[in-house]
């Protein structure tokens, strides 16, 4: 891994007077509609995890806003002075990869290392991690290829469920955050990176009652938890391009049912997030001050505590 980044870019602090949303302890049905605000779920219970942490994202479909979420809780705790890197583990391609590609070094492609070469044997986890523009984010890039590990045979890929794992626990370099970005089905990858993570966060819309309950994506974590990972637990659900409407606030109860002891994040929805993802850039530089912006920020600080100065 290039241990310098070159022309870097520092991710922006947001500034305290923005217009957040306010932090609750369950999700409100009893104001009327019409007085009615969404807030942040916060059990009672609840407390921030300490880094380093690994979080994965999941969910059994796509479209539903796994990566925009991944990314912008990426440059929250990069905004922290936090050492963040991003695993690509969606061979999409329209996948996080895509998103950062001409940020990250180096810039041709041909030689640039992927996921795809840790879970076959050909490269260290720390020899496909590289820097981006951005001040304190890397990225373990993907590509469609990474495809094959699904259809892997186990003298191509022996145990690639508790691969991901094992190469994050012989990567020696000091990382507070380590983001996962799964794909949209629950496979060999989705299960090796819950396998690998402390926690999940679920990313829904507002069709996302099928994660309520009995979904695959909760019965694979569950799955996951009695065999392979019994510390995994679910820390967030985020409802992406969230509105103000019946509908999204009756979801928001069954996720708030489902999912006790979870911070429930309501990501207001915006027309800026298209426009970023149309220029390759995250939501934070596009449009520091946007809605979903600030909630992606505020979850952050919510998930891992923020880091202590030395003094």
């Amino acid at each position: 891994m290039t241990a310098l980044q070159p022309q870097t870019v520092p991710v922006p602090v947001l500034d305290v007077d923005l217009e957040f949303l306010d932090i609750v302890t369950e999700w409100d049905v009893d104001t009327t509609f019409h007085h009615w605000r969404p807030g942040i779920v916060v059990p009672p219970t609840f407390r921030p995890a300490i880094s380093p942490r690994v979080i994965a994202l999941a969910n059994q479909k796509g479209g539903v806003g796994k990566t925009i979420t991944a990314l912008e809780l990426a440059m929250a705790y990069a905004a922290r002075g936090l050492r963040v890197r991003l695993i690509d583990a969606d061979p999409q391609k329209a996948a996080l990869s895509a998103w950062l590609k001409e940020t990250c070094y180096p810039a041709d492609a041909k030689d640039r290392r992927t996921l795809r070469d840790v879970f076959f044997g050909e490269a260290t986890l720390r020899e496909t991690t590289y820097p981006t523009v951005y001040q304190g984010l890397y990225l373990v890039p993907s590509d469609p290829s990474l495809g094959d590990v699904e259809n892997a045979t186990p003298q191509q890929v022996f145990s690639p469920e508790s691969l991901l794992r094992d190469a994050l626990r012989a990567d020696t370099e000091d990382w507070d955050i380590t983001i996962i970005d799964s794909g949209p089905n629950l496979g060999k990858l989705t299960v090796a990176a819950l396998v690998a993570s402390d926690d999940v966060a679920i990313a829904v819309q507002d069709g996302g009652l099928e994660v309520v309950g009995t979904g695959s994506v909760v019965t694979t974590i569950k799955t996951v938890r009695k065999r392979m990972n019994p510390s995994l637990q679910v820390r967030a659900v985020f409802f992406t391009d969230f509105k103000k409407d019946s509908l999204h606030r009756r979801i928001g109860r069954e996720m708030n049912k489902a999912f006790p002891d979870a911070l429930i994040v309501p990501c207001r929805e915006s027309t800026q997030a298209g426009w970023a993802s149309l220029g390759k850039r995250p939501l934070r530089m596009h449009t520091p001050n946007e809605k979903p912006t600030l909630d992606y920020d505020r979850a952050a600080d919510l998930l891992v505590a923020p880091k202590q100065k030395v003094s």
